[in-house]
């Protein structure tokens, strides 16, 4: 589902997994940049703990949006601290090759503060703009970060749906996620495409597919007649292979098997069946 109230703490969470791990100690020097790799880290951290911590779910409302709008300002004061960066330390960055993974951080702080066309401007100048190298898992980051806004967007639509949306409304809704959804699956494909098999940020990316495809599940139960009420049999087939997928990737990495609990729950629908393949 869209980053935004509850929808993000679920499944945005994961990226604490795959960040620029190792960006700041190779620019200790640069305390800015330092600042905003920690306040990113910090705040996808919390998103973990938001996700899995079932106790706070149950708790008093207070405090999960309390955690919420600290996570929020994790990410805001991110992108506060690389807009400080000085000119001076914006040619020691591009000396030593990182300025690409720092404009990488900059798209990821923009597009979790809801801040689309910017992260798009900051991803085109990594594209285009001769930023240098970037590293594989925010390449593969970026380049699905187009499916990331769609994803959004479709989560956007359905929100913004009344309570007893007329005929017209209903299918025009229901087409509308539909593209968007397979847009972004063609988006985040290209991600995935951009890395090794058995790299870790397919954790992420797997989650990623499995949000668009909750947006176009709920879009079929709240705005489809008869069969067309439910995900069609194809989609239903890619979330039992995307669970299974998520399962053989988190298995191998030692990742928290409550992620694959949780959306095949939210699907009600489990793994495909089957023994992991080589690099999945």
């Amino acid at each position: 589902m869209r980053p935004g109230g509850p929808g993000r703490q679920r499944w945005h969470a994961a990226l604490a997994l795959v960040v620029v791990a190792a960006l700041a100690a190779a620019c200790s020097s640069v305390n800015h940049l330092r600042e905003a790799q920690e306040s990113f880290n910090e705040a996808a951290a919390l998103e973990t703990t938001l996700r899995f911590d079932t106790a706070l779910a149950e708790g008093p409302t207070q405090a999960p949006l309390a955690r919420s709008a600290t996570v929020q300002n994790g990410y805001a004061s991110a992108l506060l601290s690389l807009d400080r960066l000085e000119s001076g330390d914006v040619d020691r960055l591009k000396r030593d090759g990182l300025w690409g993974n720092v404009l990488a951080l900059k798209a990821l702080a923009q597009w979790k503060l809801g801040l689309a066309d910017e992260a798009q401007r900051t991803a085109t100048e990594i594209h285009h703009g001769g930023a240098g190298p970037v590293h594989p898992r925010d390449r593969a980051l970026l380049l699905a970060l187009p499916g990331l806004i769609k994803t959004d967007e479709a989560y956007a639509a359905l929100q913004r749906l009344p309570a007893e949306p007329g005929p017209a409304q209903r299918a025009a809704t229901l087409r509308n996620v539909q593209r968007l959804v397979a847009d972004a699956g063609e988006a985040i494909d290209r991600g995935r495409g951009a890395v090794d098999p058995a790299h870790p940020v397919h954790v992420y990316l797997i989650q990623a597919r499995l949000a668009a495809l909750r947006n176009l599940q709920v879009a079929h139960e709240r705005l489809g007649d008869g069969e067309a009420r439910t995900l069609p049999a194809g989609r239903r087939a890619e979330v039992q292979r995307g669970l299974k997928e998520l399962r053989c990737h988190a298995e191998r990495q030692g990742a928290a098997p409550e992620i694959v609990t949780y959306w095949a729950g939210r699907f009600t629908l489990a793994p495909e069946p089957g023994a992991c393949s080589p690099g999945a």
